[in-house]
C-alpha cells in the first residue's frame, strides 16, 4: 500500500497521473515553428493550454516558473518545456525597454532563439509558444548528446588533447556570439552542453539576453567571470581557464580588445568574484550526482509536485484526503514507499500577503510551498534531513489557499527532548556534530528559526527535524552564525 493513514480512506495501486492528453481548451495564444507543425497537430497539440498540461519531469525549478523535461508521442526526441506561473507587469516592462515588446520571458527567449538560428550560432530550437491566461510557456526541443559542461568535464572521459581542444573551442564559441551582438548575463556552467563525442558546445537559457550593434567590454568580462566562477574549481586546471580566454581574445574583433590580455583576465576575474557571491552561482557548484536525484512532477495542474515515485501511485483525483481537505492546520503520520512520513497540512489567509504577491505580480508562497522549497534546498546542498516526498498549495479564494507538505519523518528523537535524558558529557559531544550540521546549513544560506525544533539526533548522528525551523536568506552575516550556535549551546545547556 503505498499511501496509507488512517485519517482517510485507504487508497489503493492506482495507474499513473500522468497522462498524455491535450486539452480541449482554446483560449489564450499560441506561435508554433512550422517545423514542428505536423508533428504536433497530429498528437492534438492545437492549443497554448494543451501545451501547458504536457506531462514530464521538472529539471529545474523557480517560484514563478519551471522547466519539465516532456515527451511528445512521435517526436525523435524529448523536449524541454518552460512554464511561467506568473507573467507580471515589471516584467514586459523591462522586456519592452529592452526592445521586445510588452512580452515574457518566454516570448523574448524564442525571439532571441530565432535570431541565434538565423545567424548560425549554437542554442537549442525553439518548438512553440503561447499563452494562456497570465501564464507563458516555450518549448525547446532537446539537443542530441548534449551532456552539462559540469558532468563531462568531471566523468574524466576526457583526454587531455581533447580537453584543450573543448577550452579552445569554447573561448571562440563564445566570441563568436559577442561579435554577433549577442550578450547574456546567464553564461554560466549549467547553460553549456557540451557532445562528448564531438565537442560541440550549446547555450542555453536566453531569456535574459539582448543583442545589440556590439558587446562592450564590462558585458564581455562580465559573462566571461560568470562561467568561471560557477566552474568549481576541480573541474578545469587554471591553464584550461587561461585557454579558454586566449582563445576569446584570439578570436574576438579587433574592436573588442581595448585592453592589453593581462588586463582584460584581470577584469574577468573580479567579475569572477563577483559572481561567486550569488547563491545561483553557488548551487551550481554542488556536486552533479546530488542534483540528479532531485526530480519533481507536477499532477492536477499545479496543485501537487511529488517525486517520481509518490507521483505514480498519488490518488486520482490528486486533489484529495488526506493532503486537501477542511480542517485546521495538523501534522499526521502516513506510509509512503513503505516508510513512515509526515505531512503537514493546512489553511492559510493571507490578504496582505496575496496583495502584496498580485501588486509585485509575483507568485504567492504558502507554507506548504515554503516547507518543501526549504527541503528541496538542502537536498541540494547535501544537508542531512527529511527527504521531500510532496507539496502543493490550491487557491480557495482571493486570500486563501489549502496546502500540505509530504516528507519522509526524521529518524531519532528530537534534540529537545534528548538533552534530558543525555549526560553532560554526551550533550557536550553533540554541541560538535550540531556544529557540523549548522555550517552546512549557513554554507547553503540557511539560518535556523525555531533552534529548539530545528534538529534531531539518532545514534549520535545530527539532521535537520523541521523544515519549518529552517529558512532560506540571501546572506548569512557572522552575527547570526554566532547566534544560531549560541542558541543551540544554550538548548543543550552547555555553554
Amino acid at each position: 500500500m503505498p499511501l496509507d493513514t488512517t485519517t482517510a480512506p485507504r487508497t489503493s495501486v492506482r495507474e499513473p497521473q500522468v497522462v498524455f492528453a491535450p486539452n480541449p481548451d482554446t483560449t489564450g495564444t499560441l506561435t508554433i515553428n512550422p517545423v514542428f507543425a505536423e508533428l504536433f497537430a497530429r498528437v492534438g497539440l492545437v492549443s497554448a493550454a494543451g501545451f501547458f498540461e504536457l506531462p514530464g519531469e521538472v529539471v529545474s525549478g523557480h517560484a514563478d516558473r519551471h522547466v519539465m523535461r516532456v515527451e511528445i508521442p512521435g517526436a525523435p526526441r524529448a523536449f524541454y518545456l518552460k512554464r511561467q506561473h506568473v507573467v507580471g507587469w515589471r516584467e514586459k516592462l523591462r522586456n519592452r525597454r529592452a526592445g521586445f515588446g510588452w512580452a515574457s520571458r518566454c516570448a523574448r527567449e524564442a525571439d532571441l532563439l530565432k535570431q541565434l538560428e538565423a545567424a548560425k550560432l549554437p542554442a537549442p530550437r525553439w518548438a512553440a509558444m503561447g499563452t494562456h491566461g497570465n501564464r507563458a510557456f516555450l518549448l525547446v526541443e532537446e539537443i542530441p548528446g548534449g551532456v552539462d559542461l559540469r558532468r563531462v568535464l568531471s566523468d574524466n572521459t576526457l583526454s587531455r588533447a581533447q580537453r584543450l581542444v573543448l577550452a579552445t573551442r569554447l573561448g571562440k564559441t563564445i566570441a563568436a556570439i559577442h561579435a554577433a551582438g549577442f550578450s547574456s548575463p546567464d553564461l554560466t556552467a549549467k547553460h553549456v552542453l557540451v557532445n562528448p563525442d564531438t565537442l560541440a558546445i550549446t547555450f542555453l537559457d536566453w531569456q535574459s539576453a539582448d543583442r545589440g550593434a556590439s558587446v562592450n567590454e564590462p558585458e564581455r568580462a562580465n559573462a566571461l567571470g560568470a562561467l568561471h566562477a560557477s566552474l568549481a574549481e576541480p573541474l578545469a586546471s587554471p591553464a584550461e581557464r587561461l585557454r579558454v580566454l586566449r582563445a576569446y581574445r584570439a578570436s574576438s574583433l579587433p574592436a573588442q580588445q581595448s585592453a592589453p590580455r593581462e588586463r582584460f583576465t584581470a577584469i574577468v576575474l573580479r567579475a569572477a568574484a563577483r559572481h561567486a557571491k550569488r547563491r545561483s552561482i553557488r548551487d551550481q557548484l554542488q556536486p552533479e550526482g546530488a542534483s540528479q536525484k532531485q526530480r519533481l512532477v507536477w499532477l492536477a495542474g499545479e496543485a501537487v509536485c511529488a517525486i517520481p515515485e509518490v507521483a505514480a501511485e498519488w490518488p486520482k483525483p490528486a486533489i484529495a484526503l488526506p493532503f486537501y481537505g477542511p480542517g485546521a492546520n495538523d501534522s499526521i503520520t502516513l506510509r509512503v514507499l513503505g516508510r513512515d512520513a509526515t505531512l503537514v497540512r493546512g489553511y492559510t489567509s493571507a490578504p496582505v500577503g496575496r496583495f502584496r504577491a498580485w501588486a509585485r505580480a509575483t507568485p504567492w508562497r504558502s507554507p506548504g510551498v515554503t516547507i518543501g522549497r526549504v527541503l528541496f534546498h538542502l537536498q541540494r546542498y547535501g544537508v542531512p534531513g527529511p527527504r521531500l516526498l510532496a507539496f502543493g498549495q490550491r487557491l480557495t479564494s482571493a486570500i486563501g489557499a489549502e496546502w500540505f507538505a509530504l516528507y519522509e519523518s526524521p529518524p531519532g528523537m528530537p534534540l529537545q527532548k534528548w538533552r534530558h535524558t543525555a549526560s553532560s558529557a554526551a550533550r557536550r559531544a553533540v554541541l560538535d556534530r550540531v556544529a557540523d550540521c549548522l555550517a552546512k546549513l549557513h554554507a547553503a544560506g540557511c539560518v535556523l528559526t525555531d533552534p529548539q525544533a530545528a534538529f534531531a539526533v539518532c545514534d549520535g548522528a545530527v539532521c535537520v527535524a523541521d523544515p519549518r525551523a529552517v529558512r532560506i536568506v540571501r546572506r548569512v552575516s557572522a552575527s547570526t552564525r554566532r547566534r544560531d550556535i549560541r542558541d543551540v549551546a544554550r538548548l543543550l545547556g552547555v555553554e
